[in-house]
């Protein structure tokens, strides 16, 4: 009975052994992505848009807040362009979320926003950019 009561406390101490060895070799979870974006007049203190839209004053200030997934270290860029195509502002933030997460970025030209179309890129490590467009009235 010592031989079976050994090979039992064998057999279990490398089903333990195994079972360590392969939550050790879990993947890392999801990568880092975008899965969101809003635009609007403000956002809380964690950098939600209050009350999302597409239109704004001339003398507006526009928030993005920009949900992510995943977990890793990235650098967010957001290019800012008028309606006739003319780069207006380029932003980064260097970012290391370990959770779901939101990132603000938010811009305002010197002397306001001409009239028109125009839209924010955002990207994630310069790929996979994400467009969105406003207007000025």
């Amino acid at each position: 009975m010592t031989v079976r009561r050994r090979t039992r406390a064998r057999a279990a101490a490398v089903a333990a052994v195994v079972a360590l060895c392969l939550g050790c070799n879990k993947p890392a979870g999801e990568p880092l992505k975008i899965t969101a974006i809003d635009l609007g007049p403000a956002v809380t203190d964690d950098k939600i848009v209050r009350s999302p839209a597409e239109t704004f004053a001339p003398t507006s200030t526009i928030y993005a807040s920009i949900a992510t997934e995943g977990a890793g270290n990235g650098t967010l860029t957001a290019r800012w362009t008028a309606a006739d195509g003319k780069l207006l502002a380029e932003q980064k933030q260097t970012i290391t979320p370990t959770k779901a997460t939101h990132f603000e970025f938010h811009y305002a030209p010197a002397g306001g926003w001409p009239v028109g179309r125009h839209k924010v890129v955002f990207a994630l490590d310069g790929g996979g950019a994400r467009t969105r467009e406003f207007e000025v009235r």
